[in-house]
């Protein structure tokens, strides 16, 4: 059986030391003190000052870290109503918690803890992403009823080995997509011009139906969009 270390009195200090640097479990003080477990056990046991320094300094430590956590409870809080409006604002351009968090100068971490007690800036965001997804969504939308231009990449292998062929190709107007762009953009506009052309009177095609959307109903947003470029 391994021989015991002999206890002395300088080891009440050391071991009041180490509590107070957070060596304050069973098992850390004793890897602290370079004893085992059972050693310390005995100690704590048998030596009246080692036991009183170790509990003093527990006790100490328990205040500071008290201490330490109501300094953090009280501290104030950076947030501030007005954020919520600018979270909802980079949420709608496609923002990600963590590019929101820096704009707002927080941590991430923060951020998250705000959403949680601050259910106003939870909302905004929520409202920002909702926007940007029907946007992304409607602008896709858009494009695929009018037609686009492209490009496609391909790989040919012929006797000089492989090579890369990169062709413009042409995606003609989408007949659904344009029809579900003109009537829920402009549904009585286009409703009649549905009920007409059923009926046989007047023959309107679906590009130019498109094309006259664009021109009036959403004049402004295709001004709008044009100027940004």
């Amino acid at each position: 059986m391994p021989r015991q270390p002999r206890y002395a009195k300088r080891r009440a200090t050391e071991a009041h030391d180490a509590v107070l640097a957070g060596k304050s479990a069973h098992k850390a003080l004793a890897l602290a003190l370079g004893i085992s477990p059972t050693t310390l056990k005995l100690w704590l046991e048998q030596q009246p000052d080692f036991a009183s320094a170790v509990a003093d300094a527990r006790a100490e430590l328990a205040r500071q870290r008290a201490e330490a956590a109501s300094a953090r409870a009280g501290r104030k809080s950076k947030y501030a109503p007005g954020m919520d409006e600018t979270a909802r604002l980079h949420a709608a351009t496609g923002k990600t918690d963590e590019d929101i968090a820096h704009e707002l100068g927080v941590s991430l971490t923060t951020l998250r803890n705000w959403r949680q007690s601050h259910p106003g800036l939870h909302q905004a965001i929520q409202e920002g992403r909702d926007c940007w997804a029907v946007t992304t969504v409607e602008q896709s939308l858009i494009k695929r009823a009018q037609g686009y231009e492209y490009e496609e990449t391909t790989t040919e292998t012929g006797d000089k080995g492989e090579r890369i062929v990169t062709m413009q190709r042409h995606m003609p107007p989408d007949t659904r997509a344009a029809q579900f762009v003109l009537t829920n953009r402009a549904p009585a506009r286009w409703k009649q011009k549905q009920e007409v052309e059923h009926k046989g009177e007047v023959e309107l095609s679906l590009p130019d139906a498109v094309r006259e959307l664009f021109n009036s109903v959403m004049g402004e947003h295709t001004v709008s969009r044009g100027g940004d470029q």
